[in-house]
């Protein structure tokens, strides 16, 4: 990871997202996973009164979030206390609001030596199936057509196969500082990697035909993910009579799962 980029620079109380957060629609746009790094990278500046670990994001995205222009982000602490707080966040350029997302952050303590406590009901991990991801056959997209700059700059994809040939599941990786001068947070990986479960394992349509935006993503963590990449696995569903879908993704890292993210889409053809 480089310092020499970031998605976005401070400006006075604001933000303003460089060419690195260009989305697949508009250059003037900026990709939904790097507006969630950038509402991850806010959370972690709300203090907490005791150690606290982030269990469920959800976001609304609105409108498209323009490229150049100074985002502010209004933070508000909606139930504050020692085991539980919630925090709203929004999103606005001038006096419009452009993407909503709350946090359900839980106390966090160390309980293994307490008695009585439940085992997990699976130890499974749909990620220890793939390739990993500094394997020669797994399918690096940058440098290919129509892929946009902040799969370029921002963050890193790879698709990669099962190891016996079966669904292709993703890694992802941001390349570059969410905020320029500022270490990457934790927060920021995960909600970066929240937008990707759109679609997930989907690859026979074409998106010059077919358009599938995800107005929302939702997310439930179990602890927070180690190390640089975190691996997606999971399905979609379409309902091609109503013109909608949606996609449920575990996100793993190497220690196993740590959680699950799902979306919406509205599915419109473009031809």
């Amino acid at each position: 990871m480089t310092d020499q980029h970031s998605l976005y620079r401070r400006q006075a109380a604001g933000f303003v997202a460089t060419s690195a957060t260009e989305s697949t629609w508009s250059r003037q746009q900026i990709a939904g996973g790097a507006v969630l790094a950038l509402f991850g990278h806010v959370l972690e500046d709300v203090p907490t009164p005791v150690d606290m670990c982030l269990s469920r994001l959800t976001a609304d995205l609105f409108r498209a979030v323009p490229v150049g222009e100074v985002l502010e982000i209004d933070s508000t602490v909606l139930r504050a206390g020692k085991r539980i707080q919630v925090v709203e966040m929004i999103l606005s350029v001038g006096d419009k609001e452009f993407a909503r997302a709350r946090a359900l952050r839980l106390r966090d303590e160390d309980v293994r030596e307490a008695p009585g406590l439940p085992d997990s009901t699976t130890t499974a991990d749909p990620a220890a199936a793939l390739l990993p991801p500094d394997d020669p056959r797994v399918i690096r997209i940058e440098g290919r057509e129509g892929v946009p700059r902040f799969l370029q700059e921002g963050a890193e994809l790879r698709r990669s196969p099962q190891r016996d040939g079966g669904p292709t599941g993703i890694y992802l990786r941001l390349r570059c500082p969410v905020i320029a001068g500022e270490p990457v947070r934790p927060t920021s990986r995960v909600a970066l990697a929240t937008d990707f479960a759109n679609v997930i394992g989907v690859f026979n349509f074409n998106p010059k035909q077919v358009s599938t935006i995800n107005p929302d993503v939702s997310a439930h963590l179990s602890r927070e993910p180690s190390g640089e990449w975190i691996a997606l696995t999971g399905d979609t569903y379409f309902a091609h009579q109503g013109g909608r879908g949606m996609s449920v993704a575990y996100m793993s890292d190497e220690h196993g799962v740590f959680g699950v993210a799902s979306t919406c889409q509205l599915v419109q053809p473009l031809t």
